[in-house]
């Protein structure tokens, strides 16, 4: 669509409410406009007529408010969906997760691959379906391979993987239905894994040296007591590739809830707790600076947070409450960091 056909648009969208809302800002995308702004009258009055001269019009919307005060709400979030979305077939993303698939395989192995890369896409299938019934417009997730390099095989044979916004987030609860829907989906299958895979390994006295040690989370230590209870304090787990992958979706899980920027931690701390997240974030990152001393892969992701900038943006109305419900989720995915949350991850 060319500019003035654009213009237009948003002209012709906006002048259907323009006796009923006190416009502060337009934001627009190739599939809906958004309006933000004060009503007029009474919110239900507005939310009929609204409603009804987008319908007669041929528009659906949708309208989100902050807490009612007095009559009139103070802020209302107009959400107009003006054409459909246009998705082409993912290309890009089918050949970078077939390569992820055989990069993972080649690295580590089959069973490790399998449900590795089930916990990947789990989490970012979350985001995805919840940014889609939000109506938040994002790519498809593109997974990035890590092959073996000199005959030296990746510790995971990922990057990881990720999605891209591709329009603006409305509120706090668009925010954290998004950012939250990952991390907790793949860290359900990734504890499922640790259960499987800790039931498949086997105990090592103190006389084994050697390879990497991996670092123990909280909950790691949990469900190992549970599962392999006549382990000794003196004794080592050898790890099935199960319980590996079960090891590395914690750690993944773990890296994506640290509340900095535009981490999945980042985008739940914002929708909790508003602009103090900025607080946190910084508390995090010198707590890093600090654990450097024992494992300097902090120091990485210490920088990535400075590049990535540790204050989170707002949202485009950021005073519609979050709800009682949201806030105990959110409370609970941050008790999730914190018993997942390794010190030291790996070590010789």
């Amino acid at each position: 669509m060319r500019r003035e056909e654009t213009i237009e648009r948003i002209a012709h969208v906006q002048g259907l409410v323009d006796d009923l809302l006190d416009l502060d800002a337009v934001f627009s995308t190739k599939q809906t406009i958004v309006m933000r702004g004060r009503p007029r009258v009474p919110l239900e009055d507005f939310r009929t007529a609204v409603r009804g001269r987008y319908a007669a019009a041929g528009y659906d919307c949708e309208i989100e408010a902050a807490d009612t005060k007095g009559d009139l709400t103070e802020h209302v979030l107009l959400t107009v969906v003006v054409g459909e979305s246009i998705h082409k077939f993912p290309w890009l993303n089918v050949l970078l997760f077939a390569l992820t698939v055989v990069s993972v395989w080649l690295s580590i192995g089959g069973q490790f691959a399998a449900w590795f890369l089930a916990i990947l896409v789990f989490h970012e299938f979350g985001h995805f379906i919840a940014a889609r019934k939000r109506k938040i417009d994002t790519s498809w997730p593109y997974f990035i391979p890590a092959p073996t390099f000199l005959g030296v095989p990746s510790i995971l044979g990922t990057f990881g993987a990720f999605i891209q916004l591709r329009s603006p987030i409305r509120d706090r609860r668009a925010l954290f239905d998004m950012a939250a829907a990952g991390p907790i989906a793949g860290f359900v299958v990734a504890v499922v894994a640790l259960f499987v895979g800790l039931s498949q390994s086997t105990i090592a006295g103190p006389e084994t040296t050697g390879g990497l040690k991996l670092g123990e989370s909280l909950l790691f230590r949990g469900i190992a007591a549970i599962v392999l209870p006549t382990i000794g304090p003196e004794q080592d787990i050898i790890l099935s590739p199960v319980a590996y992958a079960g090891w590395a979706g914690l750690l993944v899980t773990m890296l994506n809830l640290m509340p900095i920027g535009q981490l999945d931690g980042g985008h739940i701390a914002y929708a909790l707790i508003g602009r103090r997240q900025r607080f946190g974030a910084m508390g995090v990152m010198v707590a890093l600076l600090v654990l450097s001393f024992w494992w300097p892969g902090w120091l990485f992701l210490v920088a990535m947070g400075f590049l990535m900038r540790p204050k989170h943006p707002p949202t485009l109305i950021d005073e519609i409450p979050l709800g009682r419900r949201r806030i105990v989720l959110g409370w609970i995915t941050m008790a999730i960091f914190v018993l997942t949350f390794t010190p030291v991850p790996i070590s010789l």
